[in-house]
């Protein structure tokens, strides 16, 4: 090897020993040298060539603290005693059938694809029934489970002082991710938000949602180019993708002349064919990492 070559490969490897982030026992990655690559070429790049594309439930959120599960936007309103307990009693059916698929290694997108509809499609029609009133969704917020993983205020708040753009897509639900920015971050003028947004009528009772539904499998960066958001994603081709499923990957698609997409995978719910599956996906993976430690890491060295 000649000793240029040497040179940039202890410079790489200078980078990842540099980060505390990248020594915790909860990361892992299949080709630590090409991760290294992509971080020193995110870095060398700058903040001015950035975009971040983030899922939201459970990657953005903590999934447990303290021994106790934390709420994604759905089980928000599981948590509420402004609903009712029929509400519960169907999201939990629903819960138990389509969950396990969600995670199952041996199944395709494709195959996950049609009951991921099924899903959201009757969980929406079970909101319907419930009588939902605008003005509680903060108090549901304030009153429930849901945080944010350690360290996530901090990173938003290091990319909003840097002007990169944060593209949150969620199949969840938007009018409780802003309510929970707002109570637990800034809600800063850099995050667009794509999710499912209730519709309301002039009494503020809830009448059913806007536009296309948005489920784990079809987020992407098409659904925002006919929008004001997508002007300032000009010339930031390296991105910062983070989520914890493998439909997450998706939401880098429409991107426009790509040059380097990091994908970091937080592995919620762990078994071996899992981590199997997320290390041969995502560049980065987090095994039960309650923490935006990574994302700070990379951020904090961007000028």
């Amino acid at each position: 090897m000649s000793t240029h070559l040497q040179s940039i490969k202890m410079k790489l490897q200078g980078i990842l020993e540099s980060m505390k982030s990248f020594h915790k026992s909860t990361i892992k990655m299949k080709n630590p040298g090409k991760v290294a690559e992509m971080v020193s070429q995110i870095i060398a790049d700058g903040k001015s060539k950035l975009q971040v594309i983030m899922d939201f439930d459970h990657t953005l959120t903590r999934v447990h603290e303290a021994g106790r599960r934390c709420a994604c936007t759905w089980e928000i309103l599981d948590q509420s005693e402004l609903m009712p307990q029929i509400y519960r009693d169907e999201t939990t059916r629903l819960r138990d059938k389509y969950y396990p698929i969600e995670i199952d290694p041996n199944l395709t997108i494709e195959q996950k694809l049609p009951m991921a509809v099924e899903w959201y499609t009757q969980a929406h029609e079970v909101m319907l029934k419930t009588g939902l009133r605008q003005k509680d969704l903060v108090a549901m917020v304030r009153d429930s489970s849901a945080k944010l993983r350690e360290g996530t205020d901090q990173l938003l708040e290091r990319l909003h002082q840097m002007d990169v753009p944060v593209l949150i897509f969620s199949a969840g639900l938007g009018d409780l991710i802003h309510a929970l920015l707002d109570q637990h971050a800034d809600n800063h003028d850099n995050i667009k938000v794509v999710s499912n947004y209730m519709r309301f009528d002039d009494e503020g009772k809830m009448v059913g949602f806007h536009d296309e539904l948005i489920h784990m499998y079809n987020k992407n960066e098409n659904s925002v180019h006919s929008s004001a958001y997508f002007e300032r994603l000009r010339g930031r081709n390296n991105v910062l993708l983070m989520g914890d499923n493998v439909g997450d990957l998706r939401m880098a698609d429409g991107v426009e002349n790509p040059n380097v997409t990091l994908r970091i995978g937080f592995l919620n719910d762990y078994s071996e064919e899992r981590l199997a599956k997320f290390l041969d996906m995502f560049d980065i993976v987090l095994v039960d990492d309650q923490t935006m430690d990574v994302g700070n890491d990379i951020v904090t060295q961007l000028a």
